[in-house]
């Protein structure tokens, strides 16, 4: 895909291309007139993500994902048709995705932390199970988006600071900040909760590295 970052010598005006003629050149693969899309559309197309994720870094990242699909199918755009609504549709798709992926994670290290207490038969028969998918599915929920997928990609997917810092593009020590803020924050709301369920599910994620 062509590097999208800022080149003034490849700037046109809006006003004096028109969009069809210029879906046809992208249609044919010129970077220049993928660029006039870019910069044509990617701000609005950025604020639809955010309003769906509700978090800058997702939406950059999803911002990205979109265009480089544009890119990848560009055989397929019709220039006959509103590439606006195209756009906004599949800005839409990426984003319900992504939201979509959060929340099976999110399943899943509930699923984990069931597991953990279940193993423990000393207290298993106090266990509510519904109290306690609750209890931490809530907790989880209420982190912001970049926290919610940090803490995934440390306590589900089991990969450590310095692969999700790389991946994402942010410091170690940014990751161990959101790490620590979310385990506090599950933390103090299953403890609110109250029960051996609460405080076993905290031991899961304090120990969990």
């Amino acid at each position: 895909m062509p590097n999208l970052a800022p080149e003034s010598d490849m700037s046109v005006s809006h006003n004096d291309i028109d969009e069809q003629e210029m879906l046809a050149r992208l249609q044919l693969g010129e970077e220049m007139a993928f660029r006039w899309v870019y910069d044509r559309y990617s701000r609005a197309i950025y604020g639809n993500i955010l309003r769906l994720v509700h978090d800058e870094t997702v939406a950059d990242d999803l911002l990205q994902d979109v265009f480089v699909k544009i890119w990848e199918h560009r055989e397929h755009i019709d220039p006959n048709q509103s590439f606006r609504a195209y756009l906004f549709t599949c800005s839409r798709h990426f984003a319900f995705n992504f939201r979509r992926r959060l929340q099976l994670e999110i399943e899943a290290a509930i699923q984990m932390a069931r597991g953990y207490v279940d193993s423990d038969d000393t207290v298993v028969d106090s266990l509510n199970a519904k109290e306690t998918e609750a209890l931490l599915h809530g907790a989880i929920s209420e982190l912001p988006t970049q926290r919610q997928r940090i803490f995934r990609m440390c306590k589900v997917d089991g990969l450590s600071y310095r692969q999700v810092a790389e991946q994402l593009g942010i410091s170690e020590a940014t990751v161990r900040d959101h790490i620590v803020k979310a385990n506090k924050f599950i933390k103090d709301r299953l403890i609110q909760g109250g029960g051996y369920s609460a405080l076993l599910l905290t031991l899961w994620l304090l120990t969990t590295s």
